[in-house]
């Protein structure tokens, strides 16, 4: 099977697009590559932190999908905030870097319910097909969890085994020498509509207290606002994080 050469690159994480850049830069291929974000993410902001060639590709207009078809042989998603459609995964071969564990972590935020449903948690490298997360596995690598893990603390865990999947079978992808095996279930799909129900904190639900704790650390991200119940008095959210701290 003949090598990729025109290599595409979607993603809406800054810091893992360096990576990314870094490391196929150090293959030394005779490739030609570039990076996409989408729509929603900051132009200038990305522009400010990151040398390359930058495009915007919006993945429900016809026209920039005929132009990824047109234009590259090989699609990375590292990250993408946008669905792959069909006719593009169909003409075009596209890999995944995945931040959860397939089959176990399909769809949004893998650490939120690894933690939540105290399910393995990981990194998974994976062809795309027509479903979200559930093409044939290139490969995966499990990350340990701990009981002191926020949401924030696993993804950094999983974003540095992400890194390691891509520095070991990149070369492989790119030289189209790699092989697949398909998932050993269909696992669990976790949507956004999912994650925002799991946000909202219902004040008359009884939870032991290992619950509580496993859903408050489960929605503190940094400084994201997830966590919520609604103040009786004011019809208003109350956001909530949770610290946890060892003793030394």
């Amino acid at each position: 099977m003949p090598m990729y050469s025109k290599i595409l690159i979607i993603s809406d994480n800054i810091f893992l697009c360096n990576k990314f850049e870094a490391i196929i830069s150090a293959l030394n291929l005779d490739i030609e590559y570039h990076f996409a974000i989408s729509p929603y993410s900051n132009f200038k902001q990305f522009k400010s932190l990151f040398v390359q060639d930058l495009k915007i590709y919006d993945l429900t207009k016809e026209a920039d999908v005929g132009k990824i078809i047109g234009n590259y042989d090989l699609v990375f998603s590292l990250h993408c905030k946008q669905l792959f459609p069909k006719e593009m995964v169909s003409q075009v071969k596209c890999i995944n870097i995945h931040p959860g564990y397939n089959p176990i972590n399909r769809g949004w935020y893998p650490q939120v319910f690894a933690i939540i449903n105290d399910l393995e948690v990981g990194a998974t490298i994976h062809e795309i097909d027509e479903l979200l997360d559930h093409g044939p596995i290139i490969a995966r690598l499990k990350v340990e969890k701990s009981n002191l893990d926020t949401s924030e603390k696993l993804y950094n865990k999983i974003v540095n085994a992400e890194i390691t999947l891509i520095e070991e079978n990149l070369r492989s992808i790119i030289e189209n020498k790699y092989v697949t095996f398909l998932p050993e279930q269909e696992g669990v799909l976790y949507l956004k509509k999912d994650f925002n129900e799991v946000c909202k904190l219902d004040l008359d639900e009884m939870l032991t207290t290992r619950k509580l704790i496993n859903k408050l650390r489960a929605l503190t991200h940094g400084d994201f606002k997830n966590a919520y119940y609604i103040d009786e008095s004011t019809g208003k959210k109350v956001f909530i994080k949770i610290e946890l701290e060892l003793e030394e």
